[in-house]
Formats: C-alpha cells, sequence, structure tokens
C-alpha cells in the first residue's frame, strides 16, 4: 500500500563509523520487487551501496554489501556487478508538453500504469505512434492533448499496447549514467569479484544473485511509484 505521510530520511550520525559518501544526482533504479522503475539517489555508508528511493520512507531503503556479494558462488557471481549496474539509469524526464512531435516510432518510453488498489507504478514501453491534437493552454502553459499508442516491453502488460496522455510519459535516456558515487562503488567491487562482464551467467542468475546478496531489500509491498509527472490537471 502505499505511505500515507512522506518521511523525511533521519541524518546520519556525524561518527566517522556511519559516514558516507552521497550521490547528489536523481537515477532511475529499477525494484528486483516488482520490475518497475523508482527515483532514487544511492550512497555509500559502512561500505556498502544504499539505494535511497525518493519521497519514500528509509525503512524502504535496499542495501547492498560487498562481502556478500563477493560471497555469491560461481558462475553467479560473474555477472553480479552488470546485473546491479543494469537496474540504474539516468532519470527519465517526464515528456514537455511542447516537445510531443519531437517523439519518433521507436522510441524508449517510461509510462505510468495504472494498478490495482489505485497503485501507479512506471515500466518501459515503446512508441508505436503519435496520434496527434491540437494543444490547449492552461494558465498560459501549453498542453499537449495527443495520444501516444505505446507497447508495454515490462511489468504485468508486458506485450499490450494502450494510448496514453502525456501526463503519463516519461522518456529514457540514452546517455550512460556517471554519478560518480555509484561508478565507484561499482568499480570497486569489480575488482573485489576479480571479475569481467559476466560470462557463464544467465540474466535470471544474475539477478538472483543480486537480490540473494541484499542486506535487507524492498519488502513485497514496494513502493507503488516513483514520481509522480505534473500533479492533477484540471
Amino acid at each position: 500500500m502505499p505511505p500515507t505521510a512522506r518521511k523525511r530520511k533521519r541524518k546520519a550520525p556525524s561518527s566517522s563509523s556511519s559516514r558516507r559518501t552521497r550521490s547528489v544526482s536523481r537515477l532511475d533504479f529499477r525494484s528486483a520487487a516488482d520490475g518497475a522503475w523508482y527515483g532514487a539517489r544511492v550512497a555509500v555508508q559502512g561500505g556498502a551501496l544504499r539505494v535511497m528511493y525518493e519521497e519514500f520512507p528509509e525503512e524502504q531503503d535496499e542495501w547492498y554489501h560487498p562481502a556478500a556479494l563477493a560471497a555469491v558462488s560461481s558462475p553467479s557471481r560473474h555477472g553480479v556487478v552488470a546485473a546491479l549496474r543494469a537496474r540504474f539509469r539516468v532519470a527519465s524526464p517526464p515528456l514537455d508538453d511542447a516537445r510531443c512531435r519531437d517523439l519518433r516510432p521507436g522510441a524508449p518510453l517510461c509510462v505510468s500504469c495504472p494498478l490495482d488498489a489505485g497503485l501507479l507504478k512506471f515500466y518501459d514501453a515503446v512508441l508505436e505512434s503519435v496520434l496527434p491534437a491540437a494543444h490547449g493552454t492552461v494558465d498560459g502553459e501549453e498542453r499537449c492533448a495527443c495520444r501516444f499508442a505505446v507497447r508495454w516491453t515490462e511489468g504485468p502488460r508486458a506485450g499490450s499496447r494502450e494510448e496514453v496522455g502525456v501526463e503519463r510519459v516519461c522518456c529514457v535516456q540514452s546517455s550512460p549514467v556517471q554519478d560518480p558515487v555509484l561508478n565507484e562503488f561499482l568499480d570497486g567491487l569489480t575488482r573485489l569479484l576479480g571479475s569481467g562482464s559476466g560470462a557463464g551467467a544467465t540474466a535470471s542468475q544474475e539477478t538472483s544473485a543480486v537480490a540473494a546478496a541484499e542486506g535487507g531489500g524492498v519488502p513485497g509491498d514496494a513502493p507503488p511509484g516513483f514520481h509522480r509527472k505534473f500533479g492533477a490537471r484540471t
């Protein structure tokens, strides 16, 4: 269930044992619990990677401990870094109302998916076509009225098609993640494991290896969705 109140994350104690390096950039992170994308920031605390979901209680943070990851048996351990890295990407910005015609068929999107019990989660989809419509103006701002035919590639509706409005669409960025905190942790983990890109491990083995090495991951009732776009539209 979605949290009923937003809870500010507590500041870490100032002792040296809890000192952490924290990322200032926002990333998209795919939860292992539901396969949905969430806004997150990362920190290295006590030598472990801490993934902090935006706007959700710190109890739902995920932890990745190098020692636990290193203890994963072969061949799964050889792909554990690649599997963890693949769960991060550059933040996907909401589609700007004035830029809808910049999209081309085949563009990768991250689209909100309404689920039962009022949950809203974001999953990847591919744009198939834009159904243009005249734009309007609300409070002096252009508002897109176009519809976007998308095909879900992930999530509970994978393989199906749907027409959605601009308020549900985010644009997946192709640029690589440049977050120094995350990259430094993953590079160090690569050296610790003494592995390359994961030859010999299947995708399911890699995912299982990462999940097994989490030090307290997201519970079964994972956060219902990452950022909301524009709020309620009138």
